[in-house]
């Protein structure tokens, strides 16, 4: 398979709204990260509900502070990286990991300055529990050896679509921002249902 640079994530050709509305599973809220103060933060305070308008839910399905207790379908998760980016960010993509800068919580501080004391390999290997814990559909399974690790997701429909590849990838170029650790490459791997992430640092 060949991989791809996430700069060439970030200009893949996004699929037809139909198709992403159409996606089957849920998310849990506590994986959108608080999405409505940021955006209110970076944006001003009409961003959040411009937001959901283009998104195409309301409040009661997506709060600004989604929860645990909170399941929203999986292309929420997709649309709102899309609106952020065509409304706010100039169609730049690769902007985007600005937009949840500071994003911890209590609990995943504690993890980050485990992380930053341990080497991301720690954190990597908690990858397929948190998958499992935040999304209904499909399985990660993470590879990781020294200096390198692979995150294999396997079987769902949603890791075909290039807007969830992208932003999976920018999110793991963001941890390793947040761990204070130098990233040396990034790339991504399609398959049927699947998707690979592949990492070396130093």
């Amino acid at each position: 398979m060949t991989r791809t640079s996430l700069e060439q994530l970030a200009k893949a050709p996004r699929w037809p709204n139909e198709q992403t509305l159409a996606l089957g599973g849920q998310v849990r809220g506590n994986a959108l990260r608080n999405w409505g103060v940021h955006v209110r933060r970076r944006f001003g305070a009409s961003a959040p509900d411009r937001v959901r308008e283009l998104v195409g839910l309301g409040t009661d399905v997506m709060p600004d502070e989604p929860t645990k207790k909170h399941w929203l379908p999986i292309h929420a998760q997709i649309r709102m990286v899309q609106v952020i980016v065509d409304e706010y960010l100039d169609g730049d993509a690769m902007r985007f990991d600005n937009v949840f800068e500071d994003t911890t919580g209590g609990a995943e501080k504690v993890l980050v300055m485990a992380g930053r004391m341990a080497g991301p390999g720690m954190v990597l290997r908690m990858a397929g529990n948190y998958h499992q814990s935040v999304c209904d559909v499909g399985k990660c399974t993470p590879i990781v050896n020294g200096g390198s690790a692979t995150l294999d997701f396997q079987g769902a429909a949603v890791f075909n679509n290039p807007t969830w590849r992208f932003a999976q990838a920018l999110a793991m170029k963001a941890m390793f921002a947040t761990l204070k650790k130098p990233l040396d490459a990034i790339e991504g791997e399609g398959g049927q249902d699947a998707f690979k992430i592949h990492m070396r640092w130093r």
